[in-house]
């Protein structure tokens, strides 16, 4: 095996997300998929097993049966801030998991309370991601979730074309984030290393390398142009040649923002990598 990482630019970028759309896998079948992934030639690009709060008793009991380690869990409260009273006592009863992350949706709740809501989680040492609209991602958003410690989720697309953002929208929370050294993780859409048009949908689908590159740029310049560009580019030469000529310095700065993404098919973003000469079996 040998994984151009460049000093951890995939190391855990890849969320397991098989039991949302667009694959809605159901969970046994989920849980062996993900096996299969931690024990392969790429496992270190494997992040954690994404799954609703109110289904870890569920998948505790899939991973008890398969007789896998411990699972780390990204656990998504989809419901919103209410839904936090209990997580965290909640996985702690289940021994085959493990609680890596945490992810919720502000909705219309007040980010001040959103903030007291995550902060006995966060005090545990539990990465915990907001999720904000991105056209409500202002400065003084990303300033606070920056001071508590906090970290950002941004919805990069999904089922319908209202869910998708522009290069201009999306480098906009990008180019935030690096002025406050904010982290963030995108979720939906990104199911392929490079900006394209969906054959099917037809709907315009952001890269990861893209995001990755978007992130190193927002960093160096503090552009959002310039940070747009990245994320509009289209040719995947231009974006491996982009990839190849990074340091360990800019790979740092890149993972310092970019933690991750959630991707409904890990099989997909390996292919792209592959294809494109910066991982090789």
């Amino acid at each position: 095996m040998s994984l151009h990482t460049r000093g951890g630019l995939f190391t855990a970028l890849f969320d397991d997300a098989a039991m949302y759309p667009p694959a809605d896998t159901k969970m046994p079948a989920a849980v062996r998929q993900h096996a299969r992934h931690r024990l392969s030639w790429y496992a270190d690009t494997v992040g954690p097993f994404v799954c609703h709060s109110r289904r870890l008793a569920e998948l505790a009991g899939h991973v008890d049966a398969l007789g896998l380690e411990p699972l780390p869990v990204a656990a998504v409260v989809s419901e919103g801030i209410s839904g936090l009273a209990d997580l965290q006592a909640s996985a702690a009863r289940f021994d085959a998991l493990r609680l890596t992350a945490v992810e919720v949706p502000l909705k219309h709740a007040r980010r001040a309370d959103a903030l007291r809501a995550l902060e006995p989680l966060r005090a545990a040492g539990v990465p915990c991601y907001l999720e904000i609209a991105i056209a409500q991602v202002d400065d003084r958003a990303v300033h606070e979730l920056s001071a508590a410690g906090l970290r950002l989720k941004l919805r990069t697309g999904g089922t319908s074309i209202d869910a998708f953002r522009t290069e201009a929208e999306l480098a906009v929370p990008i180019v935030r984030c690096a002025a406050e050294r904010l982290q963030f993780k995108c979720t939906a859409g990104l199911h392929n290393a490079v900006r394209h048009r969906d054959e099917q949908t037809l709907f315009e689908h952001h890269g990861f390398l893209n995001v990755a590159l978007a992130a190193r740029t927002a960093a160096a310049t503090g552009s959002a142009t310039a940070t747009a560009a990245e994320l509009a580019e289209r040719d995947p030469f231009a974006v491996a040649a982009r990839v190849h000529e990074l340091g360990e310095r800019d790979v740092a700065a890149i993972r310092a923002m970019f933690c991750s993404f959630g991707t409904c098919s890990i099989d997909e973003p390996i292919a792209d990598l592959q294809q494109m000469g910066l991982v090789h079996r």
